[in-house]
C-alpha cells in the first residue's frame, strides 16, 4: 500500500495544471498524478507542425495564473497574443470589439489573452512538473475505488502489475464521460446541442495582427484565433460550429472548395484564407456533474463541466477552479497548522468552502456558453433586434464593455 495526500486521476491539461498549482500553494502536500497514456519525450525539442494541431485560447486571467507559476516565459515562445477581439453577427452591420489597449483592467501584459497549440502546452506543463516533487505515474489504469475513513483507496495497474494507492483527497480529472465518476456513482446532466465543431488550422494571406474573431452565423458561432507564424505562413485556429449532418458534407470537400465555403460564411475580416489543415470534428454537448465535491473527492476539468466552445471559456474556467482549490487548501493549512494533519485536504468543510467560492463564476460562465449560441442563431426578427441592441450597447458603453471583458478574461474587479 502506497500513500499520498492528493491523487489526481487524469494527466491532461487540467490535472497537470492542478498538480503545479498544488505544489505552488501547498508545498508540504505529497501529490501523485496518474495518467493512462505514456508521458515520454518531454525533454525532446518541440518541433510543431505548421498545421493539424488543436489550440487553446488562454484568457488574461489564466495567463496571470501561469505567470505566478513562472510558466509565462516558456509559454510566450509558442503563443500568439490576442490584442483585440471582434464580435460580429452575420448579415448585420453592427458589431463590437474589445481592445487590450482600451480594456486595461481585463488584460495581461498588454494582451486580452493568448493562443497556444496543445502540442506545445502539454509538454511545457510536464517539463515544469519535472522540477517539482509531484510523482507522475504514466501508463496507469485506475480500477476499483473504495472510499475509506482516511480518504480513497485506488487500485492502480501499470505494466501488468497492480498496486494499491491510499489518498486523503481524490481528484477526478479524467475528462468528459468520466469512468471514475461512474464508479463513484456521480451522475451527469447533459444537453446535446445537435451540433459538431469542425476544428482545423488555416493559412492566411495577411498578418492577423493579434485579432481574434467571434462570428455568429445561422448554424452557430465561428471562431478564428491567431496562431504564431510558422514556416513563413500567417496562421489561425478555426472552430466552425455546424448542425449535425452539415459537418460531413464540409469535411469531404476538396481543400479549394472548403476554403471557398469557409470564406463565404466567415467573410473577409481576416483577409483571404489560402490553406487549411486536416479537419477534426467532435460533438457539442453541455455536460455538468451533479456533484463536484464529496468528502475526500473533488471533480475538476471536463469531468466537472464540459462546455460549448463559444468564447473559449472551458479551459479558462477549469484553471480558475484549480487555482481556487489549491488556494483554499493552502489557506486551510496555514490556519489549522498542525491540526491540518488530522483533517487533511479531503475534509468536507474545506471542499464545500471551495465549491461555494466557485459557484458564481461557474454559473455565469456556463450560462453564457449555453445561452449565447441559440440567441445568435435565432432567425426571429425580435431576437435579431434585441441582440443587435446588445452589440450596440457593448460597442458604445464603456462600463458594460469593461464588465464583459473582465468576465471573459476571468478577472474579478
Amino acid at each position: 500500500m502506497q500513500t499520498t495526500d492528493v491523487a489526481i486521476v487524469g494527466g491532461g491539461m487540467a490535472g497537470a495544471s492542478l498538480a503545479l498549482l498544488l505544489t505552488h500553494h501547498c508545498p508540504q502536500l505529497s501529490v501523485t498524478l496518474l495518467e493512462r497514456q505514456p508521458v515520454g519525450g518531454v525533454d525532446a525539442p518541440l518541433n510543431l507542425p505548421s498545421f493539424d494541431t488543436r489550440a487553446t485560447a488562454i484568457a488574461a486571467g489564466s495567463l496571470g495564473i501561469f505567470s505566478q507559476l513562472g510558466l509565462w516565459p516558456s509559454l510566450r515562445e509558442f503563443a500568439a497574443p490576442i490584442r483585440q477581439v471582434q464580435v460580429s453577427d452575420r448579415g448585420h452591420s453592427l458589431g463590437a470589439s474589445l481592445d487590450a489597449g482600451r480594456e486595461k483592467a481585463a488584460s495581461f501584459d498588454g494582451m486580452l489573452g493568448a493562443v497556444i497549440e496543445n502540442a506545445a502546452l502539454g509538454p511545457l506543463l510536464y517539463r515544469a512538473l519535472k522540477n517539482t516533487p509531484v510523482q507522475v505515474v504514466d501508463n496507469a489504469e485506475v480500477g476499483a475505488v473504495a472510499m475509506r475513513a482516511p480518504g480513497a483507496e485506488l487500485e492502480v495497474s501499470r505494466a501488468g502489475k497492480a498496486a494499491r494507492l491510499q489518498t486523503r483527497l481524490l481528484v477526478v480529472a479524467d475528462g468528459a464521460g468520466s469512468a471514475l465518476c461512474e464508479r463513484l456513482g456521480i451522475a451527469t446532466s447533459k444537453v446535446d446541442y445537435q451540433q459538431q465543431a469542425l476544428v482545423t488550422t488555416v493559412g492566411l494571406q495577411k498578418d492577423h495582427r493579434g485579432i481574434a474573431f467571434e462570428r455568429f452565423t445561422e448554424t452557430g458561432p465561428m471562431a478564428l484565433l491567431p496562431l504564431p507564424k510558422r514556416a513563413g505562413m500567417h496562421r489561425a485556429a478555426l472552430v466552425w460550429t455546424c448542425e449535425n449532418g452539415g459537418h460531413s458534407s464540409l469535411a469531404t470537400l476538396p481543400e479549394t472548395e472548403f476554403i471557398q465555403q469557409l470564406q463565404r460564411t466567415f467573410g473577409w475580416r481576416a483577409g483571404r484564407i489560402i490553406r487549411t489543415g486536416k479537419l477534426h470534428h467532435y460533438p457539442l454537448t453541455l455536460s455538468l456533474a451533479r456533484e463536484q465535491v464529496r468528502r475526500g473527492v473533488v471533480l475538476v476539468g471536463n469531468s466537472a463541466h464540459f462546455l460549448h466552445p463559444v468564447a473559449g471559456q472551458g479551459f479558462n474556467l477549469t484553471l480558475r477552479d484549480c487555482d481556487s482549490l489549491a488556494r483554499t487548501i493552502g489557506r486551510a493549512m496555514a490556519e489549522k497548522g498542525p491540526d491540518f494533519a488530522h483533517s487533511g485536504p479531503g475534509e468536507l468543510d474545506l471542499l464545500e468552502a471551495y465549491w461555494r467560492e466557485r459557484q458564481h463564476d461557474q454559473q455565469l460562465t456556463i450560462g453564457f456558453s449555453d445561452k449565447i449560441p441559440p440567441l445568435f442563431a435565432s432567425r426571429s426578427l425580435l431576437t435579431s433586434g434585441l441582440r443587435q441592441l446588445g452589440l450596440l450597447g457593448l460597442a458604445l458603453t464603456p462600463a458594460g464593455r469593461g464588465a464583459f471583458a473582465r468576465q471573459a478574461a476571468g478577472i474579478t474587479p
